[in-house]
Parts: C-alpha cells; sequence; structure tokens
C-alpha cells in the first residue's frame, strides 16, 4: 500500500471532486439578485474583488467575468488595499472579499471602516459562517450577503477551499451580470466528473510528471486569463506542500525580459488557457523548445511535450489546471524527504500581517 494514501494532503487533493459538486448544490444565486439589481440601476462606481494567497487568485476568473461584461471591477491585493490604496474605496463600492477563513490578519482589518471609508454593499465569499468577514456580510446592511464555500477545511494546503472557490466566485459573477447561472453550473458539475476521472489514476499521473520535469533547477508557471488563477496558487501551493521555489508569471510578460531565463536549466509549465490566447502560448512553448528549456503544456489538446488534463467547458478550466500542479508538489516533496503538505513554519490560518 502506497503510505501517501494515508497523508492528509493527497486525501484533500482526491477529495475536491466530491467537495466541488457539494459547493454546486448548494450555491444560490437568488441571494445576489439585489446587488445585481443595484448595478444595472448604476448604485455602484465600482466593484473591488480582494483578498490574500489563494483565496485573491480564486477571485481572478470572476474578475475577468465582471470586466468582460463591462463593469467597473478591480482586482487587489487585500495588504496593498489597507495600507496603500484605501482610497480605491468609496461610498459606492461593491466590496467583495475573498477569505477561506475569514479572521486571516488582513481581511479582518479590511473590516475595519474606522479607518477605512465604508462602502455602499459588501459581498463575502467565505467558507466559515461563523467567521468575522461572514457576519460583517450578514450585518452590514439588506442588500450584503454571503457567498459560501461550502468546504471541510482541509488539514493543511488549500485544495477543496479553493477549488470550491473558483467555482462559487465565478457562478456570482455571472449572476451579478444578469446571466443565467443554470448552463454554467452543469458545466461545472461535468468539470467535477472529469475531475474524479482524472484524480482516479492520481499515482501513475505522479509518476509521469516526475519523469518529464524530474527536481527542476529553476521552474517558471506561465498563464493568460483565467489561467492566471493557477499560474499563481500553483508558485503558492509548490511552495507550501513541497518547500519547492517556483515563479509565476503572465505568459505575456515572461517575454519582456524573463526570456532571458530561457536555458537547457530552466523548466516551464505553459497553461493551454483561453482559446483567444492559446495560439500564443503554443508559440511560446515551441520558442522555450528551441532554447532547449523543459517546457510542458498543460492543456486537454494534444500537444508535443504535453502534461494533459481534462478536456472540459472553459469555465472549468481553471479548476482542472491546479491538479497537475498539486500532483507535481507531491512529486517534489518526495524528491527531496518532506511529508507533501506538511506546515514547518506556517499555519492553515494566517493571523499576523
Amino acid at each position: 500500500m502506497n503510505p501517501l494514501n494515508e497523508n492528509p494532503y493527497v486525501q484533500d487533493i482526491l477529495s475536491q471532486p466530491d467537495s466541488l459538486r457539494n459547493a454546486l448544490a448548494k450555491f444560490n444565486g437568488t441571494t445576489l439578485k439585489p446587488i445585481k439589481d443595484a448595478i444595472q440601476r448604476g448604485d455602484f462606481d465600482r466593484i473591488i474583488l480582494t483578498g490574500m494567497g489563494a483565496s485573491l487568485y480564486a477571485a481572478y476568473p470572476a474578475w475577468l467575468t465582471l470586466v468582460q461584461a463591462g463593469l467597473p471591477a478591480m482586482w487587489v491585493d487585500t495588504a496593498e488595499l489597507i495600507h496603500h490604496a484605501p482610497g480605491l474605496i468609496t461610498p459606492r463600492t461593491l466590496y467583495w472579499l475573498f477569505s477561506q477563513s475569514g479572521r486571516s490578519a488582513e481581511i479582518v482589518s479590511a473590516l475595519d471602516f474606522d479607518l477605512l471609508l465604508r462602502p455602499r454593499a459588501l459581498i463575502a465569499t467565505v467558507n466559515d459562517p461563523e467567521s468575522p468577514l461572514a457576519k460583517a456580510a450578514q450585518e452590514f446592511d439588506s442588500l450584503s450577503t454571503c457567498v459560501p464555500v461550502n468546504a471541510t477545511v482541509e488539514k493543511t494546503v488549500s485544495t477543496r477551499t479553493y477549488v470550491n472557490s473558483l467555482a462559487v466566485s465565478q457562478l456570482a459573477a455571472l449572476a451579478l451580470c444578469g446571466q443565467d447561472t443554470t448552463p454554467p453550473l452543469e458545466a461545472m458539475l461535468e468539470t467535477a466528473a472529469s475531475m474524479q476521472a482524472y484524480l482516479e489514476s492520481w499515482e501513475a499521473r505522479v509518476q509521469r510528471i516526475g519523469e518529464l520535469l524530474g527536481y527542476p533547477r529553476r521552474l517558471v508557471l506561465l498563464g493568460r486569463g483565467a489561467s492566471l488563477a493557477a499560474t499563481y496558487t500553483g508558485a503558492l501551493i509548490l511552495g507550501e506542500a513541497a518547500k519547492y521555489s517556483a515563479v509565476p508569471f503572465q505568459a505575456g510578460e515572461f517575454r519582456h525580459g524573463p526570456l532571458e531565463l530561457a536555458t537547457p536549466d530552466l523548466s516551464a509549465l505553459i497553461f493551454a488557457g483561453p482559446p483567444e490566447t492559446r495560439d500564443l502560448n503554443a508559440r511560446l512553448l515551441k520558442d522555450l523548445r528551441g532554447y532547449q528549456s523543459a517546457a510542458f503544456w498543460v492543456g486537454a489538446d494534444p500537444q508535443e511535450w504535453q502534461i494533459d488534463i481534462p478536456d472540459i467547458p472553459v469555465i472549468g478550466m481553471p479548476l482542472v489546471e491546479i491538479l497537475p500542479v498539486q500532483l507535481l508538489s507531491i512529486h517534489l516533496a518526495q524528491q527531496i524527504g518532506v511529508e507533501p503538505g506538511h506546515f514547518f513554519r506556517s499555519g492553515k490560518v494566517t493571523l499576523a500581517e
């Protein structure tokens, strides 16, 4: 028996499809109708989406949904917002905070309306219904609401809470734009089934990813659009779960200087991403291979040098893109003899800035 079958982090990874189905079954877009109506009336001058770590990155696809609908939305790191850009919050702001715990240090500070200007309304995407964030949304006013993540809290690195946050926030963003959430919710259910099938052979996939990548001297993660959620979260969890330092880049930005890193000792994961920029990413893959870098395509469409993921609807892509990076973190942790997902210096909730 593989001893990793008893590893809490591995078990958390394998439980993500069931957790996602639970979140989708409990999603209630009707609670967002008053805010949707207020948006349509022009009651808000801006929508600020903010969070820290994986919660912030999980908000990225929702932010894209809002801006693609023509809404004045901003995606801002909470620490930067409260210390360096508090002026972004106005009396006509829709303030959307993302936090799995709802009680991390920056989120608590972001709710101090004695120091920050009070916004017009608040949305909380949060997992703990008893947290300061959840209670703030419940008590703020009749317009404000929670978008619950509905995940069993992980023992270590964010897995279920991250995937569920991605799913419910994208559905919530569509609801705020006045769109029918039934078809995208069905696409998410299809995604959950594909994730489960993918993870059924997780041991073989860890071995295959390990054979392709070995233990890279240097690793970059490259993506565009909604794939930036996996790009940034992937680098985060490689540090958390495997104590391995990887660097995330927006793929276009990588050509503006960091392309000089492209040597034979560089490895790269390039997320295929949304159809509109997939050809650009494929070109970057070929260029990096031409420089003798060990670049790999993370996508469902067949490519040379591929790390495959399930072929799913576009809205589900950010959810499945994190899976090979999670499996890579298991491999890398094994290479240095540490327990995958075990914390040495941090904890599940960050309580100090």
